[in-house]
């Protein structure tokens, strides 16, 4: 491997995103919480930007290796780019991924298709000894009426990639792999990483 980050996160489903995301340029990425249990890290940033920072900050603070923290959100335009940040939180601290999208279809009931257009959103931060690094990747695409598939996690059963007319989670983890939001993300951040840190 030519070197090794560390995912502030506690989510299987994302870290295992980033791994494979990652293995064409020999990096491995670990969860921080691997190596140090840096506690819950209150994401109260006024952005995505800013909540990626202060996850990838604690990383590396605690750690003193390299580290990514990563926010992203679901951007519907009808609820005027609602859940947004908050899209982790929305339905309530305790809502499951089934109920935040319940309520999502609930509040896109009787919308048509064309009114219903949304956007993933990912940013990355990157801390390591020497600077912050911020990359973004977005994925544009529309809010299905019904969940469809099984793959993928969060919203991916209601989010309809366009080009192919299906669910994320119809198109399985491989597919969105090579063209979601955290994949454009986090493909500039190892590029980065590449050609900056590990050269």
């Amino acid at each position: 491997m030519s070197g090794e980050v560390y995912l502030v996160t506690k989510n299987e489903g994302k870290l295992k995103e980033v791994k494979d995301i990652f293995v064409p340029f020999s990096i491995s990425v670990r969860s921080v919480y691997e190596v140090c249990d840096i506690g819950e890290v209150e994401e109260k940033g006024e952005s995505y930007a800013h909540n990626a920072l202060i996850k990838a900050r604690a990383g590396f603070v605690n750690t003193g290796k390299i580290s990514l923290g990563e926010d992203s959100g679901l951007e519907v335009d009808y609820l005027r780019g609602a859940p947004g940040i908050y899209s982790a939180r929305f339905g309530g601290e305790n809502a499951s991924s089934g109920d935040k999208i319940s309520l999502l279809l609930e509040l896109l009931q009787g919308v048509p298709q064309e009114e219903r257009t949304a956007r993933f959103v990912c940013v990355v931060a990157l801390v390591w000894e020497e600077g912050e690094e911020i990359f973004r990747g977005v994925c544009e695409g529309y809010i299905a009426e019904e969940p469809r598939g099984s793959g993928g996690f969060g919203y991916d059963p209601v989010f309809v990639f366009p080009p192919e007319g299906k669910t994320f989670a119809e198109l399985g983890s491989e597919f969105k792999n090579r063209h979601s939001h955290r994949f454009k993300a986090f493909r500039q951040c190892a590029e980065f990483l590449v050609r900056e840190v590990f050269h």
